[in-house]
């Protein structure tokens, strides 16, 4: 099924982050297995933890060890992070081809952009300031500002609430079930990219990779509103 970009009413883009923006997913899978083989000494399968990409870290470690306690996840999440940053400078963590462009057109098209991501902002900022895409957006917000993580629609709800808009008015732009069915439920458009697969039942617009998504953008802004 498909769906239009951009409709009349539309003032806002609401962006995931991993797997959305960046190239990120390998680098989350093999330092989200180590954390659980360094801090608490458990094998994860892979696939498994691939899954759960997308959620909250919360949520996955409850998804692969049940509850524990504060300390334990507080420590899992330390060897995780400091991890996944030496993929970050290591070159392993980069944007997807035509990010930088679709940002740009949007924001010289007139619209508000927005960052959701589960990603806790300590960690969220320093990526975004680290690849340089930070300029672009009105509002971001980060997993540790909500309660529920995704798949509940709290985090883009926050996000629409801090750009002043209302889901009819909101394209959100995410590359997993976790982001389309939150955002389909409340009335935003979905969007999903890096993904030829939209979930059942959900009417999506689909792009199997980033940059023909910012292809598919150059259609619905007029050129006068993104050149100069």
């Amino acid at each position: 099924m498909s769906a239009p970009i951009i409709r009349p009413r539309v003032k806002a883009f609401i962006f995931d982050l991993d797997g959305t923006l960046i190239d990120s997913v390998d680098a989350h899978v093999t330092t989200w297995v180590k954390a659980f083989k360094v801090a608490v000494g458990i094998s994860v399968d892979e696939v498994e933890v691939r899954s759960l990409i997308g959620m909250s870290g919360r949520d996955i470690v409850r998804k692969i060890l049940g509850k524990v306690s504060e300390s334990e996840y507080a420590k899992i999440r330390w060897v995780k992070d400091r991890a996944f940053m030496k993929e970050l400078k290591g070159g392993r963590v980069t944007l997807f081809p035509g990010v930088t462009q679709a940002l740009r057109m949007l924001k010289k098209g007139g619209y508000l952009i927005g960052m959701a991501s589960s990603t806790p902002n300590r960690l969220l900022l320093h990526i975004m300031d680290y690849l340089g895409i930070t300029g672009f957006f009105d509002a971001i917000t980060g997993g540790d500002e909500v309660r529920r993580g995704k798949p509940d629609p709290e985090i883009f709800l926050k996000a629409m609430r801090k750009l002043g808009v209302g889901p009819e008015e909101t394209v959100v732009v995410g590359d997993t079930v976790y982001d389309a069915c939150p955002v389909h439920r409340v009335g935003a458009l979905p969007v999903l990219v890096n993904t030829c697969r939209a979930p059942d039942g959900i009417v999506v617009a689909t792009f199997c990779m980033f940059h023909e998504f910012t292809e598919a953008l150059k259609a619905c802004i007029p050129r006068r509103n993104y050149l100069g």
